[in-house]
């Protein structure tokens, strides 16, 4: 046998034997891992378990994890985690950086992408969004302090609640529809006659006292000489607005009135693709018209309300918001507040009175509504980025979200609601332990 052929297998026998001494004597101390960045799913569990056991595989669970070294110019990556139907209307619909630079953001040095192999490691991605409408994928096992995790939600809380404990201290930014959000998911904006954006806001300050409505108004809503339209798809909802119509039917039945149910609920139709028509015969026709949302949640106010407020028509609204947070004091009648028949007393009262029906258009001289535009929000997450905020942890995200959180998620209370208990259990596959915020970085 040759000299050389000797060194190599010398060489290569080395090389197994240093390789045995550091997986079996030397990674001891790096027995107990960094639980704070591993999930504690029931598979992780399975696997710590046996690396207990089998401490020469330890290596395989490393997770030391290094930053790299970027500019604050670089790309910021965003990982869509998980999709929903709501996102397939918006710009979160679309990927890479194109989206940030069609809208023409002060910040579009941000990269949006579904695909969780784009870059090494997930770690690497400076967000990663989770919408809280789909929380069946399993979240990341592992997550570095650097990132930020932003809890996306589009639709009601009522109707998905956060359930299990440790989503508290999980999240570390919120894009809602609530107005307290750190990125807020727009559906309505209001604007002064300046153009200027104003609102909806918590602190909303209304012009006071407003002007008489404009001339131009009055003559739009003359014609007007039916009671009320409720353009309606679900029957059945957790608000139980159904039955408060059912009540303000009979509370106008004594005066002579009635509401006109267009949809699935009723025999009168309007169809999607004929919306337009319908809403031309709304502003001409109906003194009235009901937005009701689905279920009561804090600022939940979707774009339904804009049908009344684009169309010369008084809302009535219906849910869990302030509206005065939304709309002029003066300007809507809000059902939440009062009796089907107080409602219907007030509805009759400015139907046979014009002066007092006139009245609830002044807001007319100094605002006007227009559905969010799409750039509004996906620039604001590319901006917030780009702040060089200090970690944080959101510490009671589950009383934030829903503050009814432990009435709707108490499962012996609630044993026959499969719904509920289903989705606990989702929560307890997709996560059992939150992410550490002390940890320093």
């Amino acid at each position: 046998m040759s000299r050389l052929l000797k060194t190599v297998i010398l060489g290569a026998y080395c090389a197994l034997v240093f390789q045995f001494i550091n997986t079996v004597l030397l990674t001891r101390h790096i027995e107990i891992i960094e639980i704070d960045y591993i999930l504690d799913t029931k598979p992780s569990k399975m696997l710590q378990r046996e690396i207990m056991k089998r401490k020469h595989v330890i290596s395989i669970m490393k997770v030391e994890f290094e930053k790299l070294d970027r500019l604050p110019t670089d790309y910021k990556y965003i990982l869509k985690w998980t999709d929903a139907f709501v996102h397939y209307r918006t710009p979160l619909n679309r990927n890479e950086q194109k989206v940030f630079l069609k809208y023409n953001c002060t910040f579009n040095n941000c990269y949006l992408t579904t695909d969780r192999r784009l870059l090494s490691d997930v770690r690497h991605f400076d967000a990663i969004l989770f919408d809280v409408e789909n929380n069946w994928d399993f979240h990341p096992h592992s997550r570095s302090p650097y990132q930020k995790f932003i809890l996306v939600g589009t639709e009601s809380a009522e109707h998905y609640p956060l359930c299990y404990k440790n989503w508290d201290n999980y999240y570390n930014l919120t894009w809602t529809y609530r107005l307290d959000s750190d990125i807020r998911w727009s559906y309505i904006t209001i604007l002064d006659k300046n153009g200027t954006r104003v609102g909806p806001k918590i602190d909303m300050k209304w012009i006071d006292p407003m002007d008489a409505t404009p001339d131009t108004v009055k003559e739009i809503i003359k014609g007007k000489n039916k009671t009320a339209a409720w353009f309606v798809s679900h029957c059945k909802t957790k608000s139980k607005r159904e039955d408060y119509v059912d009540q303000l039917q009979a509370a106008l039945m004594k005066y002579g009135l009635e509401v006109d149910v267009y949809g699935w609920c009723s025999r009168l139709q309007c169809p999607k693709d004929r919306l337009a028509d319908c809403l031309d015969v709304l502003e001409r026709e109906y003194f009235f018209y009901l937005a009701f949302e689905n279920s009561f949640s804090e600022d939940y106010v979707t774009e339904k309300l804009l049908h009344a407020v684009h169309h010369h028509t008084v809302p009535i609204v219906f849910g869990g918001a302030n509206y005065s947070r939304f709309l002029p004091p003066g300007s809507y009648i809000d059902a939440g507040q009062h009796k089907p028949e107080e409602v219907a007393a007030m509805m009759y009262k400015a139907i046979v009175n014009r002066d007092v029906y006139t009245d609830y258009f002044r807001w007319h001289n100094h605002y006007t509504y227009k559905q969010s535009p799409e750039d509004q929000d996906i620039c604001d997450l590319c901006e917030r980025l780009n702040d060089p905020l200090e970690f944080r942890a959101i510490k009671n995200l589950r009383k934030w979200w829903n503050k009814d959180y432990e009435k709707v998620c108490k499962i012996d209370k609630v044993v026959n609601d499969k719904s509920v208990r289903n989705r606990v259990n989702y929560e307890k596959n997709v996560i059992k332990t939150r992410f550490n915020p002390t940890r320093n970085l």
